[in-house]
């Protein structure tokens, strides 16, 4: 062979990042016309090509811009979108439902970690205007929560986005800071005067981002709208709505775009989530790390379920036993959950596991559980009792910077 020269292609060096699990979201809608799949069938897309395929029917370019202008705008293409479509007449609440919901949820295996709910109804429809929205939305949180409810019992939990749709007006929208709606969260503003693409965006940005991440978190970007949109929240572009009416919605716990203040574009105010502040599922971040430690909780110790162990004199399982299940779902969370909780000293993430803890030592936690008098005595009751605590991460929602002159800098 004579010399030459050759070049051959390598693929593979960026070590580019396949779409994450916990991006597997769900999505309600009632479309104009029914897909390519029909109305009331669940079917699966993975990118903005197949949204096009599914919805191909002239009349649905409304919910094909949602998707793919929205959700896919954030998300990765290849990340799982599991669709089911009914009637243009059909409400958010229907949508909601066990008998519709669970189509997609049981599609997905368990794996959906997302679900938002939006409608495309005919310009006929004039909605019924209660607590500042369509009272459709304010009663699908209500079914939504009993859902995701339902599904938290089945240990596959998930956080929904409801879409806020015919906004009327902050002062009179409904307050949620005293109520318990801690997996939902209802989105204000549209997007070209869609309501739903700017859903679909918000569970695209959580779909893309890590689960301990704020979606309105300023170093993740600006949201992905094009700069011709017009953005509005109500009647009034982002540019002319009352700073008031922005704090008034957040305060009520709402998530609603807003301009981002150094930059081009626009984010979202917070995570807030429909329940009060005190709760610790206050915040979609909070409330996705939980969901992914409870399914890592479950998986791990499903495979101990009705194992033979030993026991001590006292008929307690022994401490060899209780140290096994303490240190296996340790090290379960520090390889499925990395990055996802704060810290120790040592680096390991911050999770703590008691198995069979000292009733009167730790008497609290026994309490918060609902326990009293617990019986360790294993051979009498085929119980054991374990407790996990994981430290999420903080969130830096409040900066304080306090600037003045000085003469003297020493």
């Amino acid at each position: 062979m004579r010399p030459n020269v050759s070049v051959s292609i390598l693929n593979g060096g960026l070590n580019l990042a396949n779409p994450s699990e916990n991006g597997t979201s769900v999505l309600l809608v009632a479309s104009p016309l029914a897909p390519v799949a029909g109305y009331g069938v669940a079917f699966l897309c993975r990118n903005k090509k197949e949204v096009e395929t599914a919805f191909a029917q002239a009349g649905n370019e409304a919910v094909v811009t949602a998707i793919n202008n929205g959700f896919y705008a954030e998300a990765p293409e290849g990340t799982k979108l599991y669709v089911l479509a009914m009637a243009p007449t059909t409400t958010l609440k229907t949508l909601v439902s066990a008998a519709n919901a669970n189509k997609p949820l049981n599609l997905a295996t368990s794996q959906a970690r997302l679900l938002a709910a939006v409608k495309f109804p005919s310009g006929a429809y004039v909605p019924e205007i209660t607590d500042g929205f369509d009272t459709d939305v304010h009663n699908a949180v209500v079914d939504a929560q009993t859902l995701a409810d339902a599904w938290l019992a089945q240990k596959r939990p998930f956080r929904f986005f409801i879409e806020g749709f015919a906004f009327a007006a902050a002062a009179a929208a409904k307050d949620y800071s005293t109520d318990n709606k801690r997996n939902g969260a209802i989105i204000v503003g549209k997007i070209n005067d869609s309501t739903a693409q700017l859903t679909l965006l918000a569970m695209g940005r959580a779909a893309s981002g890590e689960p301990q991440q704020n979606i309105g978190r300023i170093k993740s970007g600006a949201l992905k709208i094009a700069e011709t949109a017009v953005v509005k929240i109500g009647a009034n572009t982002i540019e002319l709505t009352d700073t008031t009416d922005l704090e008034t919605l957040h305060t009520k716990r709402y998530i609603v775009i807003e301009r981002n203040e150094i930059g081009t574009g626009y984010v979202f105010n917070d995570d807030n989530m429909l329940t009060e502040p005190a709760d610790d599922f206050n915040n979609l971040a909070n409330g996705r790390v939980i969901d992914n430690a409870t399914r890592v909780a479950y998986l791990a110790y499903y495979q101990e379920l009705k194992d033979d162990v030993f026991v001590d004199e006292d008929g307690r399982l022994n401490a060899a036993a209780e140290k096994a299940l303490e240190t296996k779902i340790e090290m379960a969370i520090a390889n499925q959950m990395s990055g996802q909780l704060s810290q120790k000293k040592d680096g390991s993430p911050s999770v703590k596991c008691l198995v069979n803890p000292d009733a009167n030592k730790y008497a609290a936690l026994y309490a918060s559980a609902g326990i009293t008098n617990p019986n360790f005595n294993i051979l009498q009751t085929n119980t054991v009792y374990i407790f996990l605590q994981v430290q999420p991460k903080g969130c830096l929602k409040y900066i304080n910077v306090y600037l003045g002159l000085t003469s003297n800098l020493n």
